[in-house]
Formats: structure tokens, sequence, C-alpha cells
């Protein structure tokens, strides 16, 4: 009975109501002189415990003299074990919301994600040189429309090269970079065609580059499922991409 002990110990009963249920258990119906000997209980607590057990429904008592106990089934009584728990449960995890709730749906609106709109090509550099300084880990880039300013972005990733940050760049195949002195540990890799651009920084945040010429839309977010979902999409064409 000891594995039974223990257990009737974790599900919250004190050690002298453990061993009177068990007590009857192995003895069957007894009065509480006997439970007291067997249990090894003192008299003076005995009936104090068998009334705390038979309040939680875990023994009944018979109409005799002396009374005499039984122990409930074991499976009614792992029933109110379960149904005690679920109570206790549902209570402690209702009162944790109403807690912690709010204070929840505080922080959280007051850390959502932003979401910005930048049109034209200039504006769209200066956000890309902002990200870049940002940059502490890696630097994806795809440039299929902007190949006239990369020239101005050279700047700023020689001095991620100097801080040892990874830097790899997605272009066209007809993108020439005659003249330009790049950093020499920039990963350059060529595709027949891409679709739109963007810069993914340390996976937290990206810019989204649309249209073309004159029309050039940024997007910047820092929502991190977006930006995790713009650095899997990089990857997929890096692997499908010609080194350059």
């Amino acid at each position: 009975m000891e594995k039974a002990h223990r257990l009737l110990r974790e599900f919250g009963l004190t050690e002298y109501e453990a061993r009177t249920y068990c007590a009857l258990v192995l003895n069957g119906p007894s009065t509480a002189g006997e439970l007291s000997k067997l249990a090894n209980v003192p008299y003076s607590r005995i009936y104090d415990i068998l009334s705390r057990l038979e309040g939680r429904g875990w023994v009944e008592a018979q109409a005799s003299r002396p009374s005499r106990y039984r122990p409930r089934d074991p499976a009614e009584v792992v029933k109110i074990i379960t149904t005690e728990e679920e109570k206790r449960l549902k209570e402690a995890g209702e009162a944790l919301l109403k807690e912690l709730e709010p204070l929840y749906s505080k922080k959280a609106e007051a850390k959502r994600p932003d979401v910005w709109v930048i049109r034209g090509g200039k504006n769209i550099l200066n956000k890309i040189g902002e990200m870049l300084t940002r940059a502490g880990i890696e630097v994806l880039l795809s440039l299929p429309n902007v190949p006239q300013e990369i020239s101005d972005l050279i700047p700023y990733l020689s001095l991620l090269e100097t801080k040892n940050i990874s830097i790899r760049i997605l272009m066209p195949e007809k993108l020439k970079l005659r003249g330009l002195e790049l950093p020499r540990k920039l990963e350059i890799r060529r595709r027949e065609n891409l679709f739109g651009g963007g810069v993914v920084v340390d996976g937290r945040e990206v810019l989204l580059i649309l249209g073309s010429g004159s029309e050039l839309l940024g997007i910047w977010s820092d929502e991190i499922g977006l930006a995790r979902f713009a650095k899997e999409y990089f990857e997929y064409l890096w692997k499908d991409s010609k080194v350059s």
C-alpha cells in the first residue's frame, strides 16, 4: 500500500487521512477504534479524520452501535478527485485570467507591430539605410528594380562587413555591376527574373519593394511573422539561384 499511500498524499490527503482510507480498503468496514489501531492514528484524532473523509465522499458511515465505517469504491473516489480537480483548475484559471488578461491586452496594444508605407525610390533607399544601421546578424537584399541606387548602399554594406554581419544579395541576371567596388565578403546570386524586392534584417524587420521607376512603393513592418515569411521566401529563391 505504500504507493497508494503516496498517491493519496499527492491528491491532498493528510498523512493520517491517507493511512485511514488505506486501512479501510484493506480491512473493510471497521469501527473508529479498530481504524485507530490499524492506521496507527491517535484515537483522539480518528473521529475528526473520518468526518473529513466522509465530507469529501471517500468514506460512508453505517448506522450501527458502535458506528462502523466503510470506504467508497476507489473508482468512485477517483471520479470525486477528478471532479474536484477540474473545479479547482477552472476556478484558478478564471482567477488567473481575471488578473493577467487586462495586463496582457494593455501590453499587446502597446507593442502592436508597426506597418509603414513608403513612396519613392529616394525614401525607400533612406529606409533601407536606416534598417542596415540596426543590423546585428544578417542582411538579406533582393533588388530587382533599383540597380542605379545600389552604389548608394555600398557605404552601409562596407560598414556591415567590418562588423562581420552576413550580407546576401539576390539580383536579376541582366543587372550589371561594372565599376562598383563591392565588399569582398558580400554574397551575390542571380536569377533570371525577380518579381518585387525587399530587405530582411535579422529576421525581425522587413521592407517589401513593389512597382518600378517613379512608382516604387515600400511596405515596412516589424511584424515578426511577416519578417520570418519574407526570410523563408528569400532562402527558397537563394537555393535555386546562380552564384555570381
